[in-house]
């Protein structure tokens, strides 16, 4: 419990009064009554400052009156009292009359708010940095042999608050405190509220467009507990040109939630995040759609005329139940009923396994590779999307012609006419990255292509020859640039050893097979078990996964965004735009047309929300995460 660990209970406190605003302009208001008041000149005392000196002079009166009455056995009141004594109380009587002087001739020093502004700089510099990561509990090492090896917190008694991210201060969130520290600057040096200075107030950072570049994308101040999703691993996501979607998952402490509660331990869920209003929704659960799959961690995703589309999977414990089912799933963002969808199917079915890749090519769903928990395969078949009819296309023998070994946890590419497979591995190997197999689309066989290394990013002494290094667990997404060429970009992974973790982001051009370290970009910890997706619009998004570092490794809800090419100018338009107004859900769409934003870009945004007067209350028609915690109330009982 946090009452037992001091550190992690200062840490949840001060990150809450971070965010209070509330507090700030308390102290604002207060300031400004303190500055505005009449300042008191040199000659005149305050009235405080007078009563504590009128009661000073009669404390002395009193302090003389019982000096000058007898005291018993020391003779009758005409009798002269002892020569020092009578010396001795005179010295007291003029001290006194001395400091009473003084004080009344004290200057009183006016209030300098530039000096209290100086104070406050200095109890801020002299204050020890808070670092939420350092609270964490360190995640330990399953006994689960499972090949899909997960990193869990075995504590029992975890709090609502410990299943969310605990992130330290990013340097978005610490760019908004200088500008907010500049304000209240502003509002002690001239003593004007806000409000009242001429000019905007300096809000946010100038708008760059800057490609390649990994920026976090914030969301949390935006929701409640239980209106995001909780951090995880092993789920799947997929973009439209409007929005994110996020399916499934793991988190060994939402799995001891759901067995408390009777329910699936993987996230039987389905998020989206909206672009343009930086929020999430909970579309789908078990509450509003009964045939929700439990196979939901290392299945495959793909999205087919703005409708959802999952394949595989597996259940928990890893391996001891997989899914061949192919789900369909239609969400309220699309403009579609809620509901998901098995899809009934015949024909010759893959096997129930988890770990593929999948491609829609014309009207079929391809899927490759995936593993039982024990068996690797690197097998093809495909689904007729019209007729519903499995058909098993290619089955790879690598041991009696050229195919390519069996893997899970692999990506795939698409040229329209070869199915790349990159990386991958098994249990305890990895494939590398250098010569690439490729089902050949049209003459139904394997081809393989030679990549060209990166020679910036050669360097003998690291073991780096130019090319991304084998990995497993990676993310992947593709995108036509302006000249056609099709560009996969790869993040993070591991490698079989499970002791090498990476954060680097490659680039390969399926036109040229040459490969580029992106050098401008990185993520800030290795990750692996992640996920990522691309929207039309060229931007790369990468969300979740578990977090490697020397202490610990932690799942994570964090969500990061990269420009991966200079889109059209218009697109930059629509970021700059929601860059500056996160709220546009909250006008009339008449209004924003009549402002001048094309329809396109106005019908990207999610229905219209109402304002709401008590902004500290959850919207009672948002849909909660049934894996939430809520923290236990404290007994008042003794």
């Amino acid at each position: 419990m946090n009452i037992l660990k001091p550190a992690k209970l200062k840490c949840i406190v001060l990150n809450q009064l971070r965010h209070t605003w509330t507090f700030l302009l308390f102290v604002v208001d207060l300031l400004q009554c303190i500055i505005r008041a009449p300042q008191p000149t040199t000659n005149n005392q305050e009235p405080g400052l007078q009563f504590f000196n009128n009661n000073n002079n009669n404390n002395n009166n009193d302090l003389i009156m019982d000096q000058d009455l007898p005291e018993e056995g020391l003779g009758q009141p005409g009798d002269q009292p002892p020569q020092p004594q009578q010396q001795q109380q005179q010295q007291q009587q003029q001290q006194q009359q001395e400091q009473h002087m003084q004080v009344e001739a004290q200057e009183v020093v006016p209030f300098d708010p530039r000096d209290f502004v100086a104070r406050i700089h200095a109890i801020a510099g002299a204050a020890e940095p808070m670092d939420a990561a350092s609270d964490i509990d360190e995640e330990e090492e399953e006994d689960d042999e499972d090949v899909d090896v997960d990193y869990g917190d075995t504590d029992s008694d975890s709090e609502f608050e410990e299943m969310y991210s605990d992130e330290s201060t990013s340097s978005d969130e610490l760019e908004e405190q200088k500008q907010l520290s500049k304000q209240i600057d502003v509002f002690l040096t001239s003593g004007q509220h806000p409000s009242e200075l001429q000019g905007p107030l300096p809000s946010k950072p100038q708008y760059a467009f800057q490609p390649l570049r990994l920026v976090k994308c914030q969301y949390r101040d935006k929701h409640f507990p239980g209106g995001f999703p909780l951090a995880r691993s092993g789920h799947r996501i997929i973009a439209s040109n409007s929005h994110l979607y996020s399916l499934g998952g793991y988190n060994p402490r939402s799995a001891l939630v759901a067995s408390r509660r009777g329910r699936c331990l993987l996230f039987q869920e389905l998020w989206s995040f909206n672009f343009a209003t930086s929020t999430w929704k909970l579309e789908l659960n078990a509450d509003n759609a009964s045939n929700m799959p439990v196979e939901l961690a290392s299945n495959a995703l793909t999205i087919h005329n703005n409708v959802l589309i999952s394949h595989g999977g597996t259940g928990y414990p890893f391996g001891e139940s997989c899914s061949n089912d192919c789900y369909v799933y239609r969400t309220a963002s699309a403009g579609a009923t809620p509901g998901v969808e098995r899809l009934k199917v015949t024909g010759d079915l893959p096997t129930a396994q988890y770990g593929p890749g999948i491609v829609i090519h014309k009207h079929y769903l391809y899927t490759i590779g995936g593993t039982t928990g024990f068996d690797y395969t690197c097998d093809v078949y495909r689904l007729d999307l019209r007729t519903r009819i499995w058909e098993n296309v290619y089955i790879s023998r690598p041991e009696m012609r050229d195919d390519p070994d069996g893997r899970y946890r692999h990506e795939v590419v698409y040229d329209g006419k070869h199915i790349y497979v990159l990386g991958g591995g098994t249990s305890h190997s990895v494939y590398d990255l250098q010569r690439i197999p490729a089902y050949n689309l049209e003459a139904n066989c394997w081809d393989y292509f030679d990549t060209q290394p990166d020679r910036r990013a050669f360097d003998l002494d690291d073991g780096n020859r130019g090319y991304p290094r084998p990995r497993k667990c990676f993310s992947c997404v593709q995108h036509q640039s302006s000249n056609g060429d099709i560009e996969a970009f790869i993040t993070g992974g591991l490698q079989g050893d499970f002791s090498t973790y990476f954060s680097d982001i490659w680039k390969l051009n399926l036109r040229t097979k040459q490969w580029f370290r992106i050098v401008t970009a990185s993520l800030p910890r290795p990750l692996y078990f992640h996920s990522a997706a691309h929207s039309d619009n060229g931007c790369m998004y990468v969300f979740g996964g578990i977090e490697y570092n020397d202490k610990e490794m932690r799942r994570r809800n964090d969500l990061y965004k990269m420009w991966m090419t200079v889109p059209k100018l218009s697109e930059m338009c629509w970021d700059a735009i929601t860059y500056y107004n996160d709220n546009l859900d909250t006008y009339d769409r008449k209004s924003l047309l009549g402002s001048g934003i094309p329809k396109r870009f106005v019908d990207r945004l999610p229905p219209q929300r109402r304002r709401r007067l008590d902004k500290n209350m959850p919207d009672p028609s948002m849909m909660i995460s049934l894996y939430s915690n809520p923290k236990r109330a404290r007994s008042t009982t003794h």
